[in-house]
This record gives structure tokens, sequence and C-alpha cells, in this order.
């Protein structure tokens, strides 16, 4: 057994004194200073995937942050759904295990469940209108997740949702044969689905793949880079036309987190985003349209459900609209939303449907 040695008393003296020394405040260090390490880790989920247009962006708005803070604040991404569902991935920002992340609609109505309102089946005819009620509504979306304790740093872009089949479907009598994914985190979507009378079955996030490949589902919806990028497309055979929702999708971060950090550092991330995050628009629907062309390529084949049966559609989903101004979003906001859109139409009255 090895006896240890004694402490010298010179030691023993000093001990009082490095205690004191450990326990002052750190002098507050600013982007300009030079440092050994981070000051800051800031971690950030997804449940995009690597190699994605989403996660290249995060990437860019890393290395940005990094560079512009002299390394003091690092960044973190857990993409690819390694911590969970988004749900998982908003209570680990509550509990500060997480500092942020990029939402979908079904992550961001945890937070704000107004923003579920952008989810409404047929509420926008294109891209146009998506840009416009964005453009006009943004502001408050912005209030009500700074109300809950978060930033909303800017509009990622995920893109206008389609049905994906095993089977193919022309009738509303066609889509009650469908066992399709109901995604819990995601209402709207939920109510959809179950208003138009699919065989709903509630699967996560992660699961969904894997549900496709057991044939627990046939049928799904989502966007078109979304479904490749994922690999869901390898279990379907047909897209439905034309698309039925859009999905909101943002950067969120932890208003406490952000509220801690030195002015500097708060100006360089918001920055970062204001840098990377409008770009991304126009390069996420360019993807969708080279995914649906690729799925189309690879065997796919696309349904394009006729004018008759789509006012079906619209008219059996308007339910939707009312129950979520009950239990979801105010009414008030609801109509705030028809109203922007209904101008717009006005000018715009000849809208073409887009992808």
């Amino acid at each position: 057994m090895k006896i240890p040695r004694p402490m010298s008393g010179c030691l023993r003296a000093l001990l009082p004194l490095l205690a004191v020394l450990f326990l002052l405040p750190r002098p507050a260090r600013t982007a300009e200073d030079p440092g050994a390490g981070p000051e800051f880790v800031m971690k950030l989920a997804a449940v995009a995937p690597e190699g994605t247009s989403w996660s290249d962006t995060g990437y860019k708005f890393k290395q940005y942050v990094e560079e512009k803070s002299g390394g003091r604040v690092r960044v973190i991404w857990y993409l690819g759904q390694i911590k969970g569902d988004e749900p998982d991935v908003f209570l680990k920002m509550r509990l500060g295990y997480l500092q942020g992340g990029g939402f979908t609609g079904a992550g961001l109505g945890t937070m704000v469940p107004e923003v579920h309102l952008l989810s409404l089946p047929f509420l926008f005819r294109d891209y146009d209108e998506v840009d416009e009620l964005l453009e006009k509504i943004t502001p408050r979306f912005q209030r009500l997740f700074a109300q809950q304790g978060f930033i909303m740093a800017g509009w990622l872009e995920a893109g206008l949702l389609h049905w994906f089949t095993q089977k193919p479907v022309h009738s509303i009598d066609d889509f009650k044969q469908q066992r399709m994914w109901l995604w819990k985190a995601d209402p709207v979507n939920t109510l959809t689905n179950e208003i138009l009378g699919f065989r709903g079955v509630r699967v996560t996030f992660p699961d969904v793949l894997a549900s496709l490949q057991s044939g627990k589902i046939d049928s799904l919806y989502g966007i078109m880079y979304g479904v490749v990028t994922l690999q869901w497309y390898t279990k379907l055979n047909y897209i439905i036309e034309p698309h039925y929702s859009y999905t909101p999708s943002a950067v969120v971060m932890d208003k406490k987190f952000f509220d801690g950090l030195p002015v500097d550092f708060q100006k360089i991330i918001m920055e970062g985003w204001a840098r990377y995050l409008p770009p991304l628009k126009n390069i996420i629907r360019a993807d969708n349209q080279k995914s649906y062309h690729g799925m189309i390529a690879r065997g796919m084949k696309p349904i394009r459900l006729d004018e008759k049966t789509v006012e079906t559609l619209k008219r059996i989903t308007y339910p939707v609209y009312q129950k979520g101004a009950q239990d979801i979003f105010p009414e008030w906001l609801l109509q705030e939303a028809l109203g922007i859109l209904k101008e717009y139409r006005k000018r715009q009255p000849e809208a073409a449907q887009e992808r």
C-alpha cells in the first residue's frame, strides 16, 4: 500500500488564498479578446440529416460564429434525430441541455401553438402566398416566441406538403384505404388526415422509415426534399398532386441562454442567422423541385387529382379551420391571416399553383 506524502506547510498555507482566487468571478470577455478556448457552448439540434442544404447552412453559421467570436463561442450541431423527435428537443431546451435548434411546424407549435395556423389545409395556393403572409405576420410570431422564453432567429424553409402513397389514390374513397402516418406533434395535419378518413397510425418522426418497411403505414405526408433525404421515398410509389398544405420551419434559441451572452456575441449570432437563413429559402425550393424530378426518374408516379376532387377535399377539411380556432390558435389570428391572403389575391387573381 502506497502511503501519500504529507502536505507541505507552504502548500497548506496557500490553500485559503487559492480557494478565494478560484471563487472570484471571471472577467467579462469580448469577441476581440484572444482566448485559449470557448467560453460559451451553443448546442443546437435538428431532425434534418447530415449532407443536406439545411445542415450545410447550419455549419456555415457555426463557422461564422466561431470565427467572428475568436473561438470564444463554440457551436455544436446534433443532426439527423440524434436528440430524438422534435418534442424531445424542445424538452431538452427547457431543461438547459440544448440552447436551440431548427424546427418544423410540429416542434414550433410545441412552443407557440399559434404557428400551427400556417399548416391549415389548402391555406396557400403557391409560394408567393406563403411569402406574402410570412412577411406580414412574422413580427407577431417573434413576439409570441419571446413571450414563451424563446428567440425566433428566422424562418428556415421546408416547403409545400404532398401526400405520398404505396397504392394509387384517385378519389375520396381511395384515401380511406391508406394507412396514413399521423404525427402526434402535428395536430393540424393529424386532424386533416383523420377528417379525410385515412386509417391513421401514430408514429414518431424517427420511426417513420421503419414503419414503412414493416407495413405499419403505407402512406405519409411530407415535402419533396424531406422525403428524399430521409429515404422515405424508397418505400413509396405515388406522389399525390397538388400540394395540400405547407409546413413552416424556423430556427429558435433559448432566450435565457441568449440574454446571458455578452452583447458582442449576441450580435455575432444574430448576424450569422441573418446572413445564412434568407438564401436558404430559394435553395430548399430548388431542392424540392430536383427531388420531385429525381423521384419520378426512379419510378415514382405522380397522380394529379381532378379539380372536382380537390374542391371536395377543401370542403371536407374546412372544419379543421373551425376546430383549430377553438383549440389551437385564436380566431382573430386566423381572420388576420385570411384577410392578408384575401387582399393579396385581389392583386394577384391569376396566381398559379406551384409544387
